[in-house]
């Protein structure tokens, strides 16, 4: 018997609509306010990492650079959609689907490689994948890479990975937002069900880690043992904003590239150091999510790999129908500013 959707059982967890500054830039007699949208994650780190380095005014170019963190993957796709942010680090297939709906953005750079973590409901009574049959797994949206990924590993156990209303699905795939994935855990256990509704969820860290340190999940894999260097989150900015500030782009992902080398070389105390005040959470605790996620933020991997992003869209159209077409990735896909920038850290080391 099919379970009851996840948000229905667990409303009372749904935020509020985030209502932090999200400003629209004016020149003026103040410098612009470069608003860039993105959840508190691991995987977007370099954003930390750049705005605890960037002046607060560059001489040669004045703007200055503010992260928007939110809730919600929806929440960042609205305030791109409406331009009260110039930029978002966003998941590729999300940034796929919304260019081939209509939003005219383009993606500029990833921003990390691999770092999620799968994790099983531990009262759930899951031994094997096949054991995940007729219950949720939890994913941050269906245009993610751990729904692409949970949809191949499921595949491969002969188990179709789906919507609960989908014919043919097996293995419940239910969008939560990360944040929410171990409380719902959480809720479940305090139930003390004898069947836990939820079999599990594939989310970036810091989640799985938390569910796995209350003692409400165990570890199944990690992202990255399911495809190595995996791409996951890019850089996307407005069309809007690319033509209003032309020089600006260059400077930021410049900025996120020297990030990215400064994450790089630093040993993973001083990166926890950095990620406890980002992701708000404990140094030690985060210490060893930084360990167990294997994220990778070497510059060299921050370039757009097309041939991968094409195998994301390919995935998405084909094997889960998500997507009517694919787009075309030389409108999409502007690596010139990446291109640049790499060689420069490079030289810097």
């Amino acid at each position: 018997m099919k379970k009851p959707y996840i948000a229905a059982r667990h409303h009372r967890l749904i935020p509020q609509p985030y209502q932090g500054t999200t400003q629209r830039a004016v020149m003026g007699n103040h410098f612009p306010d470069i608003c860039i949208g993105h959840l508190k994650i691991v995987d977007h780190l370099v954003l930390g990492m750049a705005a605890a380095h960037h002046p607060e005014v560059d001489e040669n170019l004045p703007w200055r650079l503010v992260p928007v963190p939110m809730n919600t993957w929806d929440e960042i796709c609205d305030k791109l959609g409406n331009e009260t942010i110039q930029g978002a680090f966003i998941p590729t297939p999300l940034a796929l689907e919304l260019f081939a709906s209509g939003m005219d953005i383009r993606f500029l750079m990833f921003v990390h490689r691999s770092g999620s973590l799968m994790v099983k409901n531990r009262k759930a009574g899951i031994h094997s994948l096949a054991d995940f049959k007729e219950k949720p797994v939890l994913v941050p949206s269906r245009f993610s890479l751990q729904a692409i990924l949970l949809h191949k590993l499921m595949g491969a156990s002969g188990l179709v990975f789906g919507p609960h209303d989908q014919p043919g699905s097996d293995v419940f795939l239910e969008t939560v937002p990360p944040y929410l994935m171990p409380e719902i855990l959480g809720a479940e256990n305090d139930m003390d069900a004898d069947d836990p509704a939820t079999g599990g969820f594939m989310a970036p860290e810091p989640f799985g880690s938390l569910a796995v340190t209350r003692g409400q999940a165990d570890i199944v894999c990690t992202s990255d043992s399911l495809w190595k260097n995996h791409p996951c989150c890019g850089f996307v900015v407005t069309r809007h904003f690319l033509k209003t500030y032309p020089r600006i782009p260059k400077a930021l992902v410049s900025l996120f590239f020297t990030a990215a080398r400064l994450l790089e070389n630093k040993t993973i105390l001083d990166q926890a150091a950095l990620g406890a005040g980002f992701l708000a959470q404990d140094p030690v605790f985060v210490q060893t999510v930084l360990a167990r996620s294997r994220i990778n933020f070497a510059p060299e991997m921050l370039v757009p790999d097309t041939g991968a992003i094409d195998m994301i869209q390919t995935y998405m159209v084909d094997a889960m129908g998500i997507m009517p077409k694919k787009i075309d990735q030389d409108i999409f896909v502007d690596k010139t500013w990446a291109q640049n920038a790499l060689p420069e850290v490079c030289i810097a080391d």
